[in-house]
């Protein structure tokens, strides 16, 4: 993908379209949890008061694509799409506008805006999805933190940016040697894109990070961008984004709940190392006691 020239990916956050032809690898990510509720689970300690599974973890995942893998998983996207709306768009009564479709998990969850039931077969598209999910060609990796215990060790980093740091040693150990990639997030918002992009380029260029130094990153990481799921006025989106937001969300849940569920079984095989995952595809930090338990 490519930017206009002179300009350095990390002068400021930048959006990116087109993967271009020096890029081996793209690592789309994606979050779950509240990074920010570190606060409240804090206060709750203070208070004697217990913190749920639910509440505790914070969870970042990436999903990284090979350029030909991409290509076929954003035209079975944008098959799907069209077969359930027309030409993939829909009349988004809420903001009183036609958008392009966009895979969002909370929505789909919900039944809400496209994906309600009087729009669609809602259960014949949720297994066209499933299938369709199943058969993506990627590497996953995650990382979550369980906040209740990162308070206890005074970490000096925000929770993101040690999540970031996490995900960013994953990505260097799951991919090959000499191949080039960028890092695609989703934007935050101009303040929270900004002091991100400015913590990873001192990872990238000036510290490193854990046993990796700035050679090895440089190599490997040649730009960090953060895109909106949809561009061009509502009239596209970008698929891999949609796919992170997708797949990071039953590992979320279970990190939180230490089960399977059917969403789980669509994705593990695609997590890296798997069926060997824990700590490794999928790392915890501060590392657990007890086992996650497989079923």
């Amino acid at each position: 993908m490519q930017v206009k020239e002179k300009i350095n990916w990390w002068e400021y956050p930048q959006k990116i379209k087109y993967w271009a032809s020096n890029i081996d690898y793209v690592m789309f990510i994606d979050e779950n949890g509240n990074s920010g509720a570190i606060n409240k689970i804090f206060q709750k300690r203070l208070n004697g008061e217990t913190v749920s599974d639910d509440e505790k973890y914070f969870t970042i995942t990436g999903c990284i694509f090979k350029k030909r893998d991409y290509s076929i998983m954003r035209n079975n996207i944008r098959k799907l799409k069209e077969k359930y709306w027309k030409d993939g768009y829909y009349y988004d009564t809420k903001h009183n506008d036609t958008r392009y479709v966009c895979f969002h998990s909370r929505e789909i969850r919900m039944h809400t805006g496209p994906f309600n039931e009087k729009l669609i077969n809602y259960k014949q598209f949720v297994d066209e999805l499933s299938f369709v999910l199943s058969n993506i060609d990627c590497k996953i990796i995650s990382v979550s933190i369980n906040l209740e215990e990162y308070i206890l060790r005074n970490e000096s980093i925000s929770v993101y940016e040690k999540a970031f740091d996490l995900l960013l040693e994953r990505y260097i150990y799951a991919t090959d040697n000499k191949k080039k990639g960028i890092i695609m997030l989703e934007s935050r918002g101009k303040k929270d894109d900004r002091l991100l992009l400015k913590h990873i380029y001192d990872i990238v260029c000036i510290k490193g990070v854990r046993g990796i130094g700035t050679d090895e990153l440089n190599e490997k990481v040649i730009g960090v961008y953060f895109n909106p799921k949809w561009y061009g006025g509502h009239s596209s989106t970008f698929s891999g984004l949609e796919i992170a937001d997708l797949f990071s969300y039953p590992i979320h849940q279970y990190v939180k709940y230490k089960k399977e569920n059917p969403s789980f079984d669509v994705i593990k095989r695609k997590i890296d190392c798997y069926p060997n995952y824990i700590n490794k595809g999928i790392k915890i930090f501060p590392q657990e006691k007890d086992e996650i338990h497989r079923l």
